[in-house]
């Protein structure tokens, strides 16, 4: 009972301040909040999830581009591999990794900024596409190994808006996102081949992500921090799919998400 117990308390634990797994790390959401024609910003941010980098161009008065990439790998953070300890002796916090886990995420967008042309209030919105794969192995120290594979296509659309000065950037974000996902599944019994299975499965989530954003410096150069969640919508098709993977936290997303970096601001317009 006691174990049973402390199993009950470990999985609220990780899904209400972390969520666990996971084949969706989303991106922190790009907020530059750009000003004119010209202007390129540069983000490296470490997050909870990843390492991140996200480049911006404005390329005429209102229409802007954008990339972004997040990597993840081995036990990277502690939202992933919360629960890699099965050993009797062992607690549910134990972070070893017993197997190996990537996980590689990139994005393109086109987008409208300074929708207002005002010089510190900015609203901007964006829309694109992502593309991830995902795979992990474990084998929890027994005869029986899970192997993960996880590809998707994003389709998101994101709302920024916020305070924008020299030395202070601040405000909102919130995201829209579908992903459509190819997952592949197996398991492998050394002691017994007749345990085998495996599976390759198809379905689809709906993901909501507000984000609050602060970066403080200088002119060209600014330290940022980022808080957001990820909240999923789950399909007919996933719940079942829940249902027929052994271990089906790895169908899951990242709750909730944090980062610091450095934004660098460049101005290549002639004047």
């Amino acid at each position: 009972m006691r174990k049973q117990l402390l199993l009950v308390i470990g999985l609220w634990s990780a899904f209400a301040f972390s969520s666990c797994s996971s084949m969706y790390i989303p991106s922190m959401v790009n907020t530059p909040l750009l000003s004119e024609q010209g202007e390129i910003q540069g983000e490296l941010s470490l997050t909870t999830n990843a390492v991140q980098l996200g480049v911006d161009y404005a390329i005429t008065d209102h229409l802007a581009a954008m990339a972004q990439t997040n990597i993840s790998y081995g036990n990277f953070t502690n939202a992933y591999d919360i629960y890699t300890s099965k050993d009797e002796d062992s607690t549910l916090l134990d972070l070893t990794n017993w197997g190996k886990f990537n996980n590689r995420h990139y994005e393109l967008g086109v987008g409208y900024y300074n929708m207002f042309n005002k010089d510190h209030f900015k609203m901007e919105a964006f829309g694109g596409m992502g593309f991830c794969h995902a795979d992990d192995e474990n084998d929890y120290h027994t005869n029986v190994l899970e192997k993960y594979d996880s590809k998707y296509t994003m389709i998101f659309g994101q709302l920024n808006t916020g305070f924008s000065s020299k030395f202070c950037d601040f405000g909102l974000a919130f995201r829209l996102a579908p992903t459509f996902h190819k997952f592949k599944w197996e398991t492998i019994d050394a002691a017994d081949p007749s345990q085998n299975t495996n599976g390759t499965e198809h379905f689809a989530m709906f993901h909501i992500e507000p984000l609050l954003f602060l970066r403080l410096g200088y002119d060209h150069f600014k330290i940022t921090a980022k808080a957001g969640c990820s909240f999923p919508v789950e399909s007919n098709a996933l719940q079942e799919l829940n249902d027929r993977v052994p271990n089906s936290m790895y169908t899951k997303s990242t709750l909730m998400h944090f980062s610091i970096g450095a934004c660098l601001i460049f101005d290549t317009k002639q004047k």
